[in-house]
């Protein structure tokens, strides 16, 4: 199986050898020719794009010619047949092709991974108390902004409606007085 993609993928290369001369290639066409996704390729470019050697249009664009294609193959490679991650392929061109060796780890007895998970529970036990508290806070700080919001709206209400009879009580006046000249 692993031969056949190999041979698949020598065979795309020398097509592409023939026929990609001098043509440039969109985002989805470049991920059409190395059978991935364009989202795949786009995800490869956003994390490796200053070791994929693209042509930028005059629009800004980024398009892929033979040696950008022949970097998106070997990309190909080291993440499905080599397992690599994205950070092992970055160190890999950083390092000028130096294979990543796997990290090391630690081994752990469970007694230290049982003290490790306490600790944890111990700390999202006080932020879940930190929490209600601040959202009990916020009820308060809530309730008294509606309560001082509803005190304005009423003083604003009594001062137009104290305005409004003395215009009331002014226009009375001036009736009263002017029903005498």
């Amino acid at each position: 199986m692993i031969k056949i993609a190999n041979q698949t993928q020598d065979q795309r290369a020398e097509n592409l050898s023939e026929n990609l001369e001098e043509m440039r290639l969109t985002v989805k066409e470049a991920a059409k020719q190395v059978n991935e996704s364009p989202s795949v390729v786009r995800n490869w470019m956003r994390e490796l794009k200053t070791h994929i050697p693209t042509v930028q249009g005059e629009n800004g664009y980024h398009y892929f010619d033979k040696p950008a294609l022949e970097r998106l193959m070997l990309i190909q490679k080291l993440n499905r047949e080599q397992n690599y991650s994205i950070k092992q392929i970055e160190y890999y061109f950083a390092t000028g092709e130096t294979k990543a060796e796997p990290e090391e780890m630690e081994e752990r007895s469970s007694g230290d991974i049982r003290k490790d998970l306490d600790t944890i529970l111990e700390r999202l036990e006080r932020q879940e108390q930190f929490n209600q508290a601040l959202v009990m806070k916020l009820d308060e700080q809530q309730q008294y902004i509606k309560d001082s919001l509803n005190k304005r709206d009423q003083l604003l209400l009594e001062s137009l409606k104290n305005t409004q009879d003395a215009k009331k009580a002014e226009i009375k006046k001036k009736r009263f007085f002017n029903w005498f000249n």
